[in-house]
């Protein structure tokens, strides 16, 4: 009989340890695990991760569960557990000569509390901890089932709780965390992505490149005013084959009087198709697609969304007057993230040629995110987006062949000027000195 009871005690313990190791692992598993992982699950309609989606979806309220489950284990094995084991040590200190009932009890309660602290630390902390952390997704579908039936049973006193909480912090001036407060900001996310080795240098760019498409303006990707091959809607189908056939682009504007005044877009198919510019009556007003239009502040973000909508590969960028401040195409934004693309058509000169380490030659036209991105440097925050028109705003001046510019621990050497505008750039990162030579 004793031993019958000695095999319930020691199983009621290790209930309490299993159940508080059970909302330990389940709490972990649910702010590590990612949506993404449970998503292919989800879609192959595994009930397990319907669940399990539902928990991660409703961190708050699933986080309180398991919080209240830990809480309610602890303190029942605590109260339960350490008299049942105070009481089968009695007997040993006996036999050992301690007859202080005082001193026995002590004894007895102080090996109990401390055999009970370890289970609890070690198996009901942190080898499910671990464990959590090392398969989150696993775990997630593990606990998913059992974790939302005690959520259930005990709804109303987790929102009794939580509502409780939420007043006290509101009450002492703090603001209450919702679950997308718990998921990684955009600064996080550069920190992982920095430091993350199985991501790839090409991947990581991108990535960080897509980030700044929210902040990061049209104006400063755009192809400027002055590089703009637009047709007048006047000009004649003799020369306006003539332009197609050299320049090779897909899309031209076309515009009314002035390049301030676009009036819509002419694709070159469309020309071609069925001979149309052959036919005596052609004008370019007959072919013309309608133009999209968007403010050069813009973010390329917009640009994006704008394009998707419009089912348009060219938008003109307005400048504050209504004028024409340059046109923006989806090369131009994909460029933004996977840097400059060469098609057949493209100037066959490199815009990039390696010189040395950290030393480059550029073309003047070459962007200055591009630059920064090579160099892995900052330059000023100019509303510039050319290199070439970069250091001319620098200098001040249109400089001469062979000027320099040192600025942010870069030298800019103009090699060559074309009418007014620097066509190549020899761009040289300075080493910056080491403190104890800057000490001699």
């Amino acid at each position: 009989m004793e031993f019958g009871q000695y095999i319930v005690d020691m199983f009621i313990i290790l209930l309490f340890v299993f159940l508080n190791g059970f909302f330990v692992a389940a709490e972990f598993a649910i702010v590590k695990v990612r949506l993404t992982q449970i998503e292919p699950l989800v879609a192959k309609g595994n009930r397990r991760a319907i669940i399990a989606h539902s928990l991660v979806t409703n961190l708050n309220a699933y986080l309180s569960a398991t919080q209240l489950g830990i809480t309610m284990t602890s303190l029942a094995l605590g109260w339960i557990g350490e008299p049942l084991i105070a009481v089968r040590l009695e007997p040993v200190f006996t036999a050992l000569g301690i007859v202080s009932t005082d001193i026995l009890h002590a004894a007895s309660f102080g090996v109990a509390f401390s055999v009970i602290t370890f289970l609890h630390i070690i198996l009901g902390e942190l080898a499910p901890k671990s464990l959590a952390i090392l398969d989150a997704k696993r775990t997630a579908l593990w606990v998913a089932y059992p974790l939302n039936v005690f959520f259930l049973i005990f709804k109303p006193i987790i929102w009794l709780l939580n509502s409780m909480a939420n007043l006290i912090l509101h009450l002492l001036g703090f603001e209450t965390v919702t679950e997308s407060e718990l998921e990684h900001s955009e600064e996080e996310l550069r920190l992982i992505l920095a430091h993350d080795t199985h991501v790839s240098a090409t991947t990581r760019n991108i990535a960080l490149s897509a980030m700044d498409f929210h902040k990061k303006q049209a104006r400063h990707s755009m192809i400027p005013r002055k590089e703009i091959i637009a047709l007048s809607v006047q000009t004649p189908a003799s020369e306006t084959i003539e332009i197609m056939r050299k320049n090779k682009f897909s899309r031209f504007p076309v515009y009314k009087e002035s390049i301030d005044n676009i009036i819509g877009i002419v694709y070159t198919k469309d020309i071609f198709k069925h001979d149309k510019h052959l036919q005596p009556d052609f004008t370019l007003a007959s072919v013309l697609r309608d133009a999209t239009f968007l403010p050069e502040t813009a973010t390329l973000e917009k640009v994006l969304t704008t394009s998707q909508q419009k089912k348009t590969h060219m938008i003109i960028l307005a400048d504050e007057y209504g004028g024409t401040a340059g046109l923006i195409t989806l090369e131009n934004v994909l460029e933004e993230l996977v840097g400059n693309i060469q098609d057949e058509y493209d100037r066959e000169t490199p815009d990039v040629v390696k010189v040395d380490d950290d030393e480059y030659v550029v073309a003047g036209y070459v962007t200055t995110n591009d630059v920064e991105r090579l160099l892995s440097i900052e330059l000023s925050p100019l509303d510039i987006r050319s290199i070439g028109g970069f250091v001319i705003e620098q200098l001040g001046h249109i400089p001469a062949v062979g000027e320099q510019l040192k600025l942010n621990g870069v030298e800019f050497t103009t090699e060559k000027v074309v009418d007014n505008a620097i066509e190549s750039i020899l761009v040289k990162k300075i080493p910056v000195p080491r403190m104890d030579e800057q000490d001699h």
